[in-house]
């Protein structure tokens, strides 16, 4: 495989300490090197439009949609890629089937505050349906959180359901209740 496919390099999975670092408890037990039979945690690739990756985003994030075109896709992974590693999305493909079953992404921000500051947005953390109990959504929040210390985040946000809440809690996140999200009208921005 060469690197140039992945939308960040793989030996920034590989300098985790998942052992060390990891917050969640497991069982049966998984890890980064070990997330089930027939899995691999692994960055995004280029060519993952052919594995399912639209169907995973579209079904598990019950988005009500099309989706985009392979042609639309690649270029936007190339854009995402030229960024400078401002987007570090994370997969697990089923080595089987050969299909994205899992999926989280790290958007990573530059801050003008100081040279090193990046304020990091965690979204479209979504396991297929008939994957899902198997641990692998706990799985992604612990490699993307850690990968959010990796990479310099000083900062960490996500916007969630709140059935979800409790789920996240356990991996450091919690709820400032005196900020508000405010969303702009999407018929404004359709118009």
């Amino acid at each position: 495989m060469e690197e140039d496919d992945f939308i960040y390099p793989p030996d920034l999975l590989g300098s985790i300490d998942f052992e060390k670092e990891h917050v969640a408890t497991y069982d049966p037990q998984l890890s980064l090197p070990n997330p089930g039979p027939n899995l691999v945690v692994r960055p995004l690739r280029r060519s993952d439009y052919n594995k399912g990756y639209m169907d995973l985003l579209l079904s598990a994030l019950y988005v009500r949609d099309q989706g985009i075109t392979q042609k639309e896709f690649e270029d936007r992974f190339d854009r995402m890629k030229a960024s400078g590693g401002s987007y570090i999305i994370t997969v697990i493909e089923d080595t089987s089937t050969k299909k994205i079953v899992g999926n989280a992404v790290l958007h990573v921000e530059l801050k003008f505050l100081q040279p090193s500051v990046k304020r990091g947005r965690l979204e479209d953390i979504a396991v297929l349906e008939r994957y899902r109990g198997k641990q692998l959504g706990k799985l992604l929040m612990d490699v993307t959180t850690i990968l959010c210390k990796k990479v310099g985040c000083f900062r960490v946000s996500l916007h969630c359901k709140d059935k979800f809440v409790p789920l996240y809690q356990k991996f450091g996140f919690y709820i400032d209740e005196p900020e508000n999200i405010m969303w702009l009208d999407k018929n404004y921005l359709q118009s």
